[in-house]
């Protein structure tokens, strides 16, 4: 294992393919972050993808990512070094922050710790993503039996594997290249306030998951960021029982997912940012049963795909009792924000989509599709089962659009076997305009669907 004790721009080359950059110095090429008059010494760039079509070897960016710990409120200036600042967002909307641009500087403040973007000049393109984070106050003892402390510095092909009852500890300032993976540990921690990288890795030659658990049970995952995964980005197989808080993603190649389980039970998503170049958050199951999933208080934004998807592999025997609920949606650029896709056997149902928010509506672009709701029990190119399950009891309850493009909706059911029935929805507002019936939106309906689907004020 080599260690270099400086920092670095995490670099990408345009193919699918990736180059290590060598330690240089600390700070961005094209974003300055002063945190309470201090400026910040861990402000990356990462590789992100604007495309909006799926390809092999897609073109990448490049956008910056400033990691820190602060206690109490935090004072934020951001020089962004190759543009001329006349306007600003700052997101989630629903933090209210009111930036101002002076002397070239952006100047905002937070009433503590957040995850934050910063947008210029009305574009997504250079935005900065700020990770704050409230210091640990249990913080591991680096020499303690049964932690692996990693401490600022760049550490590359690190393969690790938790073991039972042991705590993985990513300390602000440490960048691992690697992965953290498993085929059978219980109560572990994976931990800290640095950074899990993938970018030295090759995304076919290599396809390396960074954090990837198999029968793994009563685990945390928690405040760690992950960058530029060559393959998914943070996934679980057959594992229950298990907590993912305050993980932050930033992904950009060819399938990488954010969060995706299958055929897992017990597990809670909560307090996450997620940005993704696939689905953000995705349940599947292959084999046996999906249950009792929880995706709570995350913030996502998903430059391709969907948002809150369950599918396509639907193969097991039951995926039920599945909640996304208090989801912000910065943006959404390609398929749907709510998606259920059973294109296998699977019986799917109880499923709840409760308080989503999207702040940006751009669904549709590329070779996307315009739905903001997306139920369907039709063959996939990922089906191997020759015949299609159902979709029941499903409820999408306080769901806003906010801005962008108005968005339809789609129901879809196979055949009379595969029917999707039980469907409420209610609390639907989009672009300030309250939905009460469907000929309000331009939706598609199959005539195979069951006669249970509502919507209502």
């Amino acid at each position: 294992m080599k260690r270099f004790f400086s920092a670095l721009v995490l670099l990408l080359c345009l193919g699918g393919g990736c180059a290590f950059a060598e330690p240089i110095e600390e700070r961005s090429p094209s974003c300055r972050v002063w945190l309470n008059g201090k400026e910040m010494t861990t402000v990356y760039e990462t590789a992100v993808n604007h495309n909006r079509v799926w390809t092999e070897n897609p073109k990448l960016s490049l956008t910056p990512v400033a990691i820190a710990t602060c206690a109490g409120p935090c004072e934020i200036e951001v020089e962004f070094l190759n543009a001329d600042v006349s306007s600003v967002v700052v997101r989630p909307l629903s933090l209210g922050i009111q930036a101002t641009v002076e002397g070239g500087r952006v100047r905002f403040s937070l009433p503590e710790p957040a995850n934050v973007t910063v947008e210029h000049n009305g574009q997504v393109e250079g935005a900065l993503h700020l990770f704050l984070d409230e210091p640990d106050v249990d913080k591991p003892d680096a020499d303690a039996p049964k932690v692996r402390y990693y401490g600022p510095g760049v550490y590359t092909d690190v393969m690790i594997t938790p073991h039972n009852g042991e705590t993985i500890y990513l300390d602000e300032g440490a960048i691992v290249y690697g992965q953290i993976f498993s085929g059978m540990s219980k109560n572990f921690t994976i931990a800290g306030h640095g950074v899990l990288c993938g970018s030295i890795y090759d995304r076919y030659k290599d396809t390396l998951v960074p954090i990837s658990l198999t029968n793994c049970s009563d685990f945390t995952i928690q405040d760690i960021t992950i960058l530029d995964p060559s393959a998914w980005t943070l996934n679980l197989y057959k594992c229950k029982n298990a907590t993912i808080d305050n993980v932050k993603i930033v992904s950009a190649r060819s399938n990488s997912d954010g969060v995706t389980m299958q055929d897992c039970t017990g597990i809670t998503v909560k307090n996450c940012f997620i940005r993704s170049w696939d689905d953000s958050m995705v349940v599947k199951n292959y084999t046996g049963v999906s249950s009792d999933i929880v995706f709570e208080n995350n913030v996502v934004w998903t430059d391709l795909a969907q948002s809150c998807e369950i599918g396509y592999e639907t193969r097991g025997k039951t995926l039920e009792n599945v909640v996304f609920r208090d989801i912000t949606v910065l943006h959404n650029f390609h398929k749907p924000v709510i998606s259920i896709h059973n294109s296998d056997q699977a019986a799917v149902s109880h499923i709840l989509f409760e308080n989503i928010v999207v702040e940006d509506a751009q669904m549709g672009e590329g070779d996307g599709w315009p739905y903001l709701i997306d139920l369907t029990t039709t063959e996939s190119q990922w089906s191997t089962s020759l015949i299609r399950g159902t979709i029941r009891d499903v409820t999408i309850r306080n769901v806003q659009v906010l801005s962008g493009k108005r968005p339809s909706i789609r129901i879809w059911s196979s055949g009379e076997e595969s029917a999707i029935d039980d469907v409420f929805i209610s609390g639907l507002h989009i672009l300030g305009e309250e939905i009460t019936d469907f000929s309000q939106l331009l939706c598609e309906f199959s005539p195979y669907n069951g006669e249970n689907i509502r919507i209502t004020k």
